[in-house]
């Protein structure tokens, strides 16, 4: 019986792996491939680690069920507040910029150009302190956006973001939105 205890480590090593290549998804299935071994603390070690991710990632994804279900529908400052550090760093197309005000603006800006803004979650996924979300998001184009005036136009574009989360709060966001598709619908560049 002692032979199989190294495939068991073996095992049980993949699957940490391959929950950090995949994600926490990946755990559940690896603990139930590892089962129980008696290789020791290398294993309790893995298993631990496994129960620590997957339960972090369960607490900033609720986190980030209500930043999208309370936050992002009313860009309320006293919200931001709850969810948003006041050293937020953002990467958006290409750009670097920080802070919870700096936050603010830019939202505070996209619900001028779209009244009726609204972000749908399509996919949700957590892993250890990082949420990942793609989302839809619709409006009318009724204010200046990307140097266009009001066209009066809805628009529909598909955007992904990666959410960085420290002491409940988001940290780092790296978002991308499709401006291509959003310029093309406002008219301001022609549709291929």
């Amino acid at each position: 019986m002692r032979r199989h205890t190294k495939p068991a480590v073996v095992l049980t090593t993949l699957a940490a792996l391959t929950l950090s290549a995949f994600g926490a998804g990946a755990a559940d299935a690896a603990g139930s491939a590892g089962g129980t071994t008696d290789s020791g603390s290398t294993s309790r070690a893995a298993a631990d680690s496994f129960s620590w991710n997957h339960g972090t990632a369960r607490v900033n994804k609720r986190i980030m069920e209500r930043f999208t279900s309370e936050f992002l529908p009313t860009g309320d400052p006293a919200l931001a507040r709850k969810f948003i550090s006041p050293d937020i760093v953002m990467h958006f197309g290409g750009r670097t910029q920080q802070g919870r005000d700096t936050y603010l603006g830019i939202v505070a800006a996209n619900m001028k150009a779209f009244p009726d803004l609204k972000w749908t979650v399509e996919d949700m996924r957590a892993e250890s302190d990082t949420v990942a979300i793609r989302y839809t998001m619709t409006g009318t184009h009724e204010g200046p956006f990307a140097g266009v005036e009001a066209t009066g136009r809805a628009i529909r574009a598909e955007s992904m973001a990666f959410y960085r989360l420290a002491h409940g709060k988001i940290v780092d966001e790296r978002a991308q939105l499709d401006m291509l598709s959003i310029l093309q619908q406002m008219g301001a560049i022609p549709a291929a």
